[in-house]
């Protein structure tokens, strides 16, 4: 019976002798493998966390006996953990740790750390790691200012907030924390496209840096300097390190420009936050006119000898009819090997491809990598897949400036003269905006692999007026910049690599407008910020088949598509379906033969003279 007593006593006196520990830091623990991080191009890399003396007085006389951490790779060749007052100076301590992980993992302390609680402290690791892993990890949350730290390219230590990763994933184990709420309110991303007259909601961040569990919490919202609502978040469970994310009013505005969205918490659990300094936060955003004009650069990679580019030619077509959005597309004859329509601008731009082979069918959409594609590259190949994730992203991404293209061809002189005009809303972040105005000959007819003798290249890029990569333009927020356009149009265009002229015709020439950043270092900092087209003329069909009728030639199809029949006045009659692909070569009038429902163009030849016409032809 004594020693039955015993041990239930013991038993029951077990949870009395342990020691609880309390996690603090700022990650709320969320990590995959994949989001590893390098902060700089050296072997060595190194990040903290910053918890100011607001947060450790609550802590004082406590100590931390372990500190907790995932990290990006297991292929680390020396980890230290570090705490110190000052980023610069010599640590307070440190320890080398042993035996790290992709998952989270605890370390003990060699000897335990008391906390003062009279100056704001640091806590770290360093990692040396060859430059071919990325050993730091992040949580991905919303971040906070002045809390998570790490060294640049230039070797010196810099807040992270706005690099967007989130908080440094290290947590430190601190034993018999007493019993406190602290929490956080962290600002929202706002960098996204908003315009006036549309109605938007966010999401405001808490985070629980307090042992406690947060149950409820008070919310003060208040949109361009006006109380909006305060409301109770409540029946909620927000344990120790998480994060919880809560809903806001709509945002709704009729008028332009940055309006500041500022969110507070307060009456946490029904108590006073032990640190309220953190309490209360702001994101601004801009709200760009209802009205701008904005389209998406797409440009596609080909070549005349490629196989598979005309089937890749129809899924673009076809993908971006579904599209609502405004889309310029610029066909560059690179990426695979050059043909009678390369320019010598096109070598530049296969650079886009980052590697040393060559293919196509490809594109890009505004030179903008893909997140959901592991690529150091802003160029795909062509599905129907990538091309909605292109576009659907970029549509998320403000346009920072609009354009607005004011032109007049005289076809008298072949004179196309008139204005580019720059309006900027934002100022981007890129260090060299540039202006490039390029030509673009829509349907001309010629050879194509897999597709013919008399096959539709459609948007073609037939050279830039002011260099691959255009001009410095400096781009100032709320005011504009006009550039004089004056070009005159020859009658052909000499193609670079085989010296083939390419003949031009108004009807088929547009003149497109970029703004993107220019980083010759790096191929993914070269996005398109907005772009712009005008045709030369008004005149002429959309493909670039000009209605012309002589010596009474003429050609059109008639019947249902069970039997369609090619009648008029010609030797020849090619039949195109809507994206400018032969479908038919007809020999003779009078010919019948079967066609998918749909509307086709046709091009009548008599005696050197040809005319188009557009058909519709239904079941």
């Amino acid at each position: 019976m004594i020693k039955g007593s015993t041990f239930v006593m013991g038993m029951l006196m077990l949870p009395i002798c342990m020691s609880a520990q309390t996690k603090i830091g700022y990650s709320n623990g969320d990590f995959e493998r994949t989001d590893g991080v390098r902060l700089n191009s050296s072997e060595q890399q190194s990040a903290a966390i910053r918890i100011p003396v607001s947060k450790l007085k609550t802590l004082a006389g406590k100590k931390i006996t372990g500190v907790r951490g995932v990290f990006g790779t297991r292929n680390v060749e020396s980890v230290k953990f570090f705490i110190t007052d000052n980023l610069n100076g010599t640590p307070l301590y440190e320890q080398a740790i042993s035996g790290v992980s992709t998952s989270w993992k605890n370390f003990t302390l060699d000897t335990p750390f008391e906390i003062t609680a009279d100056k704001d402290l640091y806590f770290g690791f360093t990692v040396t790691s060859t430059t071919n892993y990325r050993p730091l990890a992040f949580d991905r949350s919303y971040g906070e200012k002045g809390c998570s730290y790490g060294v640049n390219e230039d070797g010196e230590w810099v807040d992270l907030f706005s690099n967007k990763m989130g908080c440094f994933n290290i947590m430190l184990l601190v034993d018999d924390a007493p019993a406190f709420v602290d929490v956080s309110v962290r600002p929202f991303d706002a960098d996204g496209y908003y315009k006036t007259e549309s109605e938007y909601k966010f999401q405001g961040q808490l985070y629980n840096f307090g042992s406690e569990t947060v149950t409820s919490f008070d919310v003060h919202c208040k949109f361009d300097n006006k109380e909006t609502e305060t409301f109770t978040v409540s029946g909620v469970s927000i344990p120790n390190a998480s994060t919880y994310n809560f809903d806001i009013p709509n945002i709704l505005t009729e008028s332009q420009g940055r309006k500041v969205v500022e969110l507070s918490v307060d009456n946490i659990n029904g108590k006073a936050d032990a640190d309220a300094t953190d309490n209360e936060c702001q994101s601004t955003v801009y709200f760009y006119p209802a009205d701008i004009q904005r389209s998406y650069l797409l440009e596609n990679f080909t070549s005349q000898l490629c196989i598979n580019c005309p089937d890749g030619h129809e899924v673009m077509e076809a993908t971006l009819k579904d599209r609502t959005e405004s889309i310029v597309q610029i066909g560059h004859h690179s990426g695979y090997q050059p043909d009678s329509f390369t320019m010598e601008e096109d070598d530049a731009y296969v650079d886009f491809y980052n590697s040393s082979s060559t293919f196509a069918p490809a594109f890009m959409l505004n030179r903008a990598t893909n997140e959901n594609i592991s690529a150091a590259s802003p160029v795909f190949n062509v599905s129907r897949v990538y091309i909605n994730e292109s576009i659907d992203k970029q549509a998320t991404i403000q346009p920072y400036v609009e354009l607005q293209l004011n032109t007049d061809f005289d076809k008298n002189t072949s004179l196309l003269s008139g204005t580019v005009k720059i309006k900027t809303y934002v100022k981007p972040a890129g260090t060299d905006p540039r202006l490039t105005l390029c030509i673009v000959q829509d349907s001309i007819m010629g050879m194509q692999q897999n597709g013919g003798s008399a096959y539709m290249h459609r948007h073609v890029f037939r050279g830039c007026l002011n260099g691959a990569w255009g001009e410095s333009v400096a781009l100032e927020e709320g005011k504009e910049f006009t550039k004089e356009i004056s070009y005159t149009l020859p009658d052909s265009i000499l193609s670079t690599y085989y010296g083939i002229n390419v003949k031009t015709l108004p009807e088929q020439m547009y003149l497109v407008a970029i703004v993107s950043n220019y980083n010759p270092s790096d191929v993914t900092d070269r996005k398109v910020y907005n772009c712009a087209e005008v045709r030369f003329t008004d005149g002429g069909a959309a493909s670039g088949i000009s209605e012309v009728v002589e010596n009474n030639v003429s050609g059109r199809l008639y019947g249902s598509s069970d039997c369609v029949k090619a009648d008029g006045n010609f030797d020849r009659m090619y039949v195109y379906d809507i994206n400018g692909k032969l479908v038919r070569k007809c020999e003779n009038p009078g010919e019948t033969f079967t066609l998918s429902p749909g509307i086709y163009v046709t091009r009548s030849v008599r005696d050197g003279k040809t005319a188009t016409a557009k058909s519709v032809i239904a079941r």
